[in-house]
């Protein structure tokens, strides 16, 4: 389970050479109680593939969390906020990279995506696996880092988590 800030890359793409329009993106809260009491270890972010991303931030502490557009980035060049709606086709893609980030809480959540193509128009919910993310508040927590020469976990003695 995240600590801290979950991560969502969401690559969408039509069926279709008709395109859709994505609307909003919207946070659904199921439970919401206090940050679990377990350490928190940081993955590596990986590599990205070759779609520039828009960038969401979601505080999942808020009594009513909402996406906010932010800036991001594709390697090291800084990707400028860019704010819905989006058009997506079969051969024209998007990736909505969504960080989802909790402090005192543990939520259980999932995300809601508006579209509309022609005269239809739906929602489509984005979770895990049928389940909801969860994500816990890693304020005060010990922070792990993998250490790549010892091939072991290590104490991140400079991370700090707000």
């Amino acid at each position: 389970m995240p600590a801290g800030t979950m991560k969502l890359e969401l690559a969408v793409q039509g069926v279709s050479s008709d395109t859709v329009v994505l609307h909003s993106l919207h946070v659904r809260t199921m439970s919401k109680a206090a940050s679990l009491p377990w350490s928190a270890y940081s993955m590596a972010s990986g590599c990205g593939g070759g779609l520039v991303p828009a960038s969401f931030d979601v505080n999942l502490d808020a009594d009513r969390p909402l996406v906010h557009a932010k800036a991001g980035a594709e390697g090291d060049t800084v990707v400028p906020a860019v704010d819905f709606p989006f058009k997506v086709s079969k051969t024209d893609p998007q990736v909505l990279t969504v960080y989802a980030h909790a402090m005192s809480s543990n939520v259980s959540w999932y995300l809601e995506l508006d579209w509309s193509s022609g005269d239809r128009s739906g929602t489509v919910r984005i979770d895990d696996h049928g389940r909801p993310f969860q994500t816990s508040g890693a304020k005060g927590r010990p922070i792990y880092d993998y250490d790549i020469g010892s091939s072991s976990w290590q104490l991140d003695t400079t991370a700090t988590v707000n």
